[in-house]
């Protein structure tokens, strides 16, 4: 059991465990939304993995971290950011000085903890290499290998061969900005920057979620589908909750169970028709080690109300979500909740890989030949960054990464191995595409920026990302476009995002003009 400690929320003195994710605990504690948006707008986290910067607080007088990467602990003080000072402008410029960053060598860099980039670490590692490994969540291994507690049983034998090989690990840190051979890198809890020099690296930083705007969509109380599952294992209790989980894709299936686990009432609604999901049959049958787990996935759903074919419309409540608007082929119906995780799939998360130089093909994912070699010398990628196939998949590209980069050719049945996974990515996607409906659901009012308050209304006439940016400024607050830039209506522009460092904002630095800090 963990312990009792106190945490102080704009000088209110609140109850939460010990090891808790600071976004769980606030939540738990009765404080849905702890920020506001430009205009006013309480706002609540979104994908509690880093990347909305919706939970963003000053933690311990630090400015701008993202509190689902903070682990609770005793007299933790947290506020409500206001404006900056000219103090802290000072002290940012002064620390970001490169000459005076302290120095790290090592022979491999791996981004990322996940599957990919633990089984990179460990291959190199036990190979002769000097290996550090950089991840900004709270702890190793990845979103699907997250835990508060004992680590899961598929994750074990990793962190255990991590620890064997000497694999040194820089937890809780970002990497910002760099090059082949050298990365800067920055502590999310309070900005601390390293550079860290290697002859190679990996990258491995998995995906995120995919946000579809919707009416009430921004409205605290409504999360991601991988938000919900990471807060439910950074120790937020939903036990006796009603909760929908809606969208798209085999994660919501994964996170109704947990949530089933964890004692809420569940409702489970998919947008795709199951005959479009049966396609996938054959695929699980021809890989054993899939259809075992999914079978037992899908029993272990039995007593959950389920709707195929359906999806959110609208979401309301009055400073939290409490009904939902679920669009069913029997007609619309208005259901009450405590709580709605919505999600659209996964998207490759390639903004380190492009920021280091990396090509990115027309889908958006990394570059990457039969070896994980990218288009820059030096530079490897496994895992979801080339490909949504799963956690197999990740491990079996980390693998040949890690071998890769400490000068070792992998085996042809490994290689064979991560081309199969492919073709399974390839099912996936193709069994769960998203309805025209579900892409035009918002209207002129609805948010689509959320970091800057943007509506739909307001961008109608863009025709390029760049014109987004300069006149509207659609993907210039923390996030960087992460969120907005997914939805169907900035897809439509001609142009691309520019990645230009920081490639993420770094606590106790001025966020810019234009955000509310």
């Amino acid at each position: 059991m963990s312990k009792a400690v106190r945490i102080l929320v704009d000088g209110v003195s609140l109850q939460a465990q010990e090891g808790q994710s600071l976004t769980a605990a606030l939540m738990m504690a009765g404080v849905p939304a702890i920020r506001r948006s430009p205009t006013g707008e309480a706002r609540g986290a979104l994908c509690a993995m880093g990347s909305c910067h919706e939970c963003r607080a000053t933690v311990d007088g630090v400015r701008g971290v993202r509190t689902c990467l903070v682990k609770v602990s005793e007299g933790l003080r947290v506020q409500r950011e206001v404006p900056l000072s000219h103090a802290p402008l000072q002290a940012a410029a002064e620390e970001n000085d490169g000459a005076r960053l302290q120095r790290i060598e090592t022979g491999l860099a791996v981004i990322g903890a996940g599957p990919a980039g633990l089984a990179a670490a460990c291959a190199a590692a036990e190979l002769g290499t000097e290996v550090v490994v950089i991840d900004e969540s709270m702890g190793p291994g990845g979103r699907i290998w997250s835990h508060r507690h004992e680590p899961p049983l598929a994750a074990r034998s990793w962190l255990e061969r991590a620890r064997a090989a000497g694999v040194r690990k820089l937890q809780g840190y970002t990497v910002y900005q760099g090059r082949a051979g050298d990365l800067e890198v920055a502590r999310v809890t309070d900005g601390k920057r390293l550079r860290i020099h290697c002859e190679t690296i990996v990258v491995a930083t998995g995906a995120r979620e995919r946000f579809l705007p919707f009416p009430g969509w921004t409205l605290p109380g409504v999360v991601g589908a991988g938000a919900l599952q990471s807060l439910i294992k950074g120790g937020l209790n939903i036990d006796g909750r009603r909760v929908m989980v809606a969208g798209t894709g085999p994660l919501l299936l994964a996170v109704a169970r947990l949530a089933k686990e964890s004692g809420a009432e569940v409702i489970l609604a998919e947008q795709s028709p199951l005959a479009q999901r049966s396609s996938l049959a054959i695929p699980l049958l021809l890989s054993p080690s899939r259809w075992k787990p999914a079978l037992q996935l899908w029993k272990s759903l039995d007593g959950i109300e389920q709707h195929p074919s359906s999806w959110v419309t609208e979401a309301r409540g009055e400073g939290v979500v409490r009904e939902v608007v679920l669009r069913t082929p029997a007609g619309d119906r208005v259901m009450e909740v405590d709580g709605l995780a919505v999600g659209y799939g996964l998207i490759p998360e390639t903004r380190t890989a492009a920021g280091l130089g990396c090509e990115l093909d027309p889908s958006g994912t990394v570059r990457v030949d039969s070896l994980q070699q990218t288009t820059v010398e030096g530079i490897l990628c496994a895992g979801e960054p080339t490909g949504i196939a799963g956690c197999e998949a990740a491990v079996d590209e980390g693998l040949v990464a890690g071998i890769v980069a400490a000068g070792k050719t992998p085996r042809s049945r490994l290689l064979a191995r991560v081309r199969r996974h492919r073709f399974w990515g390839q099912a996936l996607e193709e069994a769960h595409p998203i309805r025209d409906e579900v892409q035009k659901l918002a209207g002129a009012e609805e948010i689509l920026c959320r970091c800057e308050d943007v509506p739909v209304g307001e961008v109608c006439g863009v025709s390029s990302m760049r014109e987004a940016r300069l006149i509207h400024r659609v993907g210039m607050g923390p996030c960087q476009g992460r969120i907005c830039e997914s939805a169907s209506i900035c897809q439509a522009w001609s142009g691309s995002d520019t990645i230009r460092p920081p490639w993420s904002v770094v606590p106790g630095e001025n966020q810019g003009p234009g955000s509310d800090l």
